[in-house]
């Protein structure tokens, strides 16, 4: 898991072992915001201590840009934070918990490289929610968690004009396939995403999982979600079966990460399910 500083107010961590999963640190005048908490709870105590060090500053604020464990496994860490997340963000953390019994803890922790990542584990909730926009200031700086959906319905931007940043969570995957799998994910409202942070002043780009880029990716990003709608509807208007659309979509777009055991789809399945359902039957 490795630590780095951006500049003089973005610090973030990286934890390889779970697809490259992105948190960080936003130092505004007078505390510390943390976006996302990541996985690995030991990884993630040492990064608090880092930065809390290097800044002299102290964490006061978390927001959550989506419920995925893998962005919300480590909040215990700031529990003593207010934790801020959308309504509907704050339901999904409380039937998570619900979920997370020891047996279902120790399904998760089995798919960490690290046996010690989930040590002492207890979900921990949102303290505050809000509807479609919360605004953060401090002194002349100002934060703004957005309610956008798109990768999942609860799916949050947070955007600091000042510091001309922007946190995209999992509506973002730099230099691997996006995962749209869950029940929510919507990639037309992703598509809407893509357009709106186009419009804002951010030449720094977090995304949930990867390294740092710029708009430039999301264009790009915006542009492949397009073919890809595209390259669906030809293929059913070929009079191809859904499982030939499916494969032959998933051949074309999703390519084996694995290329000893290209039968493993893993999560991209998933994501073609979602998308057909929501392209061609029309989901919502």
């Amino acid at each position: 898991m490795g630590f780095e500083k951006i500049n003089d107010y973005i610090y973030l961590t990286t934890d390889e072992s779970f697809y490259d999963v992105v948190a960080a640190a936003l130092v505004l005048p007078t505390k510390l915001v943390m976006i996302d908490t990541g996985i690995h709870l030991g990884k993630m105590k040492e990064f608090r201590e880092w930065v809390e060090r290097e800044t002299g500053k102290k964490f006061a604020v978390l927001f959550i840009t989506h419920f995925h464990g893998d962005h919300t496994f480590g909040n215990q860490i700031f529990s003593d934070c207010r934790i801020i997340s959308p309504e509907i963000q704050s339901d999904y953390l409380k039937m998570l918990k619900e979920y997370l019994t020891e047996e279902n803890i120790a399904k998760e922790q089995s798919h960490l490289k690290d046996p010690k990542a989930l040590e002492g584990f207890e979900m921990t909730l949102s303290t505050e929610t809000f509807l479609d926009q919360f605004e953060l200031i401090d002194g002349d700086v100002k934060v703004i968690a957005k309610h956008v959906g798109g990768h999942t319905n609860d799916s949050t931007y947070i955007y600091c004009p000042s510091y001309k940043a922007l946190f995209a969570g999992d509506n973002l995957f730099v230099d691997s396939n996006p995962y749209g799998g869950h029940s929510s994910c919507n990639p037309d409202i992703w598509m809407d995403v893509y357009k709106e942070i186009l419009t804002l002043d951010a030449d720094i780009i977090i995304p949930g999982h990867g390294p740092v880029t710029d708009k430039s990716y999301v264009e790009k990003s915006l542009a492949n979600f397009e073919l890809m709608k595209k390259s669906m509807k030809d293929l059913v208007e070929e009079g191809r079966t859904e499982d030939d659309v499916k494969e032959l979509f998933h051949q074309r777009f999703f390519p084996p990460k694995d290329l000893k055991n290209p039968e493993d789809k893993s999560l991209d399945s998933g994501t073609v399910s979602r998308w057909y359902d929501v392209w061609i039957k029309g989901a919502k």
